[in-house]
């Protein structure tokens, strides 16, 4: 069971996100079994494998192919919230839930709309830090192309084991508004290419394009990505055919 805020409760909007969870369910997305708005709570499907993030305490950084099965999963959860008008605002590992024995993902805890505005009447974004998109940072408001950003901070996060600008300061702490500082600035989080396959580098690199207007949305990534992520074309649904 969750609680939500009763501020957030009486918009047709916020009623129309809470019945997309409730429709779209196999589309990625956890789904939601019942809504009480008079008593401001929602019940939602159990994913025994909890969040990626706790998956990411657990065993630290995972291998490329499970993180192109979730990328490739929460591409498919994007997709359907941005083709019914909705953006996540806050997507990172923490909010995306993991099916321990299939291995498939499905988001969490987007931000409404009505949450933004009243977040940028007071002169701040809603979302984490460390995950914000430039355009956010400077304008504070997000679009379709700022969800893409995010997951390639995720991407980041799942496989190093550490946050996005974990070095931020010259102390060699997660410094949120350096970290903000620099995203404002067009810079994108460090990455070791090197370390990770042709594939993922390219995936990466364009989540990371610094004008929105040319990055990629997670429409277009769809189509796309396993050109970028070969793995999962050649390993994830290999395995999963074999087991």
């Amino acid at each position: 069971m969750k609680l939500f805020r009763k501020s957030m409760n009486s918009s047709p909007r916020a009623r129309a996100e809470y019945d997309l969870a409730l429709t779209f369910a196999a589309h990625n997305l956890v789904r939601v079994l019942a809504v009480n708005v008079t008593e401001s709570w929602l019940e939602m499907e159990f994913m025994d494998g909890g969040t990626l993030a706790e998956l990411v305490q657990r065993e630290g950084k995972l291998s490329e192919c499970c993180i192109a099965r979730a990328a490739a999963d929460i591409l498919a959860g994007l997709a359907v919230l941005h083709e019914h008008g909705f953006l996540h605002r806050d997507l990172k590992p923490a909010n995306v839930m993991r099916d321990s024995r299939s291995g498939s993902c499905k988001l969490i805890d987007w931000i409404g709309a009505e949450e933004e505005q009243l977040s940028v009447l007071q002169g701040k974004p809603v979302g984490t830090p460390l995950f914000l998109a430039p355009e956010v940072v400077r304008k504070l408001w997000h679009m379709e192309q700022s969800d893409t950003w995010a997951l390639g901070c995720t991407v980041l996060n799942l496989s190093s084991g550490r946050l996005p600008w974990a070095d931020a300061d010259t102390m060699g702490r997660t410094n949120e508004f350096m970290a903000m500082w620099k995203t404002g600035n067009g810079h994108a989080p460090p990455f070791d290419a090197g370390a990770c396959s042709a594939s993922m580098a390219a995936f990466v690199q364009l989540c990371f394009e610094p004008d929105p207007l040319k990055r990629k949305t997670a429409r277009s990534l769809c189509s796309t990505s396993a050109l970028y992520f070969e793995v999962i074309a050649d390993v994830v649904y290999g395995f999963l055919k074999t087991n």
